[in-house]
């Protein structure tokens, strides 16, 4: 299978239109039609936008397969068990680096859904998660994250997020964020709001809002709360 069939395999497994997927490349239609029927080729430089496009490696548009071989001969100790956690760490040799200067500048970033993700680093997920974040730096999800998250800084998720929250900085959630929440920063919340809220900021919400204790400025639709230490804006329907 050539690079243009390839393509035309991609697009019709999304249901986009060969406009559709010029569009999303910057391209026209014409040129993805070319592609497909192998007329041309695709310029080298437009390789990594079309494998982000399809959410798929640069090797699979050439059909290659790709295969993840553990090499254990290759493999130091480490400090954690054969587990379902995915771990993004930085060696210096066979040393497992932590220093925050050290370590500043990396970020970790999956594409899929990973069950639990930790790492010493600047977390970037394009996906959900399902058993958690835990980053050194900053966790930016573009999905949904359940299992709570714990991060340096600050805390980004698109959609939904459940259990408990830490953050250095903001909390930033698309949609209901469900569980205690302690924060340095502000809580900023998309649909409802449940648990316990420690904030350094404000806590301002699409949506209600239910919890326990709220230590923190509220902004929000409704509030069911037995005790907040701060100011209360409610804003109705």
């Amino acid at each position: 299978m050539l690079i243009g069939e390839k393509i035309a395999a991609l697009r019709k497994g999304k249901g986009w239109t060969q406009a559709e997927l010029g569009e999303r490349l910057g391209v026209s239609n014409q040129a993805v039609s070319k592609w497909e029927s192998g007329a041309s080729m695709p310029d080298i430089m437009l390789l990594p936008a079309i494998a982000d496009t399809f959410e798929c490696y640069i090797d699979e548009l050439f059909c290659r397969e790709v295969k993840t071989e553990i090499h254990y001969e290759l493999c130091g100790d480490v400090p954690w068990p054969d587990d379902d956690v995915i771990r993004g760490v930085v060696y210096e040799g066979r040393k497992i680096l932590q220093s925050d200067k050290l370590v500043d500048k990396f970020t970790f970033e999956i594409k899929g859904e990973p069950k639990q993700v930790k790492s010493a680093c600047r977390i970037e997920v394009k996906g959900n998660v399902s058993g958690g974040c835990k980053a050194g730096k900053s966790i930016y999800v573009d999905g949904s994250v359940s299992g709570g998250s714990q991060a340096g800084k600050e805390i980004v998720v698109a959609g939904d997020l459940s259990g408990a929250c830490n953050a250095g900085g903001d909390i930033t959630v698309g949609g209901p964020l469900s569980g205690a929440c302690n924060t340095g920063g502000e809580i900023t919340c998309g649909g409802d709001l449940s648990g316990d809220i420690i904030s350094g900021g404000g806590v301002n919400v699409k949506g209600n809002v239910e919890a326990v204790n709220i230590k923190g400025n509220v902004t929000c639709k409704t509030l069911k709360c037995d005790k907040v230490t701060g100011d209360v804006t409610i804003t109705g329907d």
